[in-house]
């Protein structure tokens, strides 16, 4: 009598905790404990189960092979793919959950102006968040013309940028980036010294604060290329004489835009 007691009672337990909660098994084979909000066509969305947030995820029809609903019906989708044809089925890329939150990129149209950048991006466990750190290093010998000494003559420069991602990690998502960024560089002037004019330069400095607007597009788990322009104000530090007229030098409004290469870890 008390063995079945005990069974019904466990048997009630398992029925309450599983209420409410839905099966999807992936045509991976990898099961998701999961609310289903919404089933189309093309999409399915769905959340975490027992999970604190509010993170909506998304997950194609074609990677999904049944929904286990939390009244009992079942729903199919796909076959499983199998290796008994002799086909190894090709591995369906789930970047919304299992995504890599280190990127190091290149920027490759600084390479224009002889510079080198590089930045580190750190993303949330959640994937909205990227905190961002570029670093440019001048490689070029120091032209003597001022009109763009901030970036011919580059020496160093660094920033802080955060990257929001409305939508969170994906194979195609736009991002926000409120960003601040410092530059050194070398401004050439000439004096007049008896009799000629000598070349000088001067060291400066540049600040800019901005905000950006850009999309990325992933290529596999590692790889990914992004886009951003936006508008910014930048302003310029340095001690030069009076007699020259640096326009290129006054602080003002400008439209910051870039290409990245990114390596994803």
């Amino acid at each position: 009598m008390a063995k079945g007691v005990l069974l019904v009672v466990c048997l009630l337990c398992s029925i309450a905790f599983a209420r409410g909660q839905d099966i999807i098994t992936r045509t991976d084979g990898v099961i998701l404990k999961a609310k289903v909000l919404e089933v189309q066509p093309t999409i399915i969305r769905y959340r975490k189960f027992g999970s604190a947030d509010s993170l909506i995820f998304r997950i194609s029809p074609s990677d999904v092979q049944s929904i286990q609903m939390e009244d009992g019906t079942m729903r199919t989708f796909s076959t499983p793919v199998t290796q008994s044809a002799g086909k190894k089925g090709k591995e369906p890329r789930d970047y919304e959950t299992d995504f890599k939150r280190n990127v190091l990129s290149i920027y490759p149209l600084d390479f224009i102006y002889s510079n080198l950048t590089l930045s580190y991006e750190r993303i949330s466990s959640s994937g909205k968040v990227g905190i961002k750190i570029p670093v440019t290093i001048g490689l070029g010998e120091i032209r003597d013309y001022y009109a763009y000494a901030f970036r011919e003559n580059t020496r160093f420069g660094a920033g802080l940028e955060v990257n929001i991602y409305p939508e969170g990690q994906g194979s195609l998502r736009y991002f926000l980036t409120p960003a601040l960024n410092y530059r050194s560089f070398d401004v050439p002037y000439f004096e007049p010294n008896s009799g000629r004019f000598e070349p000088y330069e001067e060291r400066a400095s540049m600040i800019t604060l901005g905000f950006k607007g850009g999309a990325f597009v992933q290529w596999g788990k590692f790889f990914q290329m992004s886009m951003d322009v936006g508008v910014g104000y930048r302003t310029f530090f340095a001690d030069l004489p009076e007699n020259e007229g640096y326009y290129n030098l006054e602080s003002r409004l400008y439209l910051p835009g870039n290409l990245h290469l990114g390596f994803r870890f």
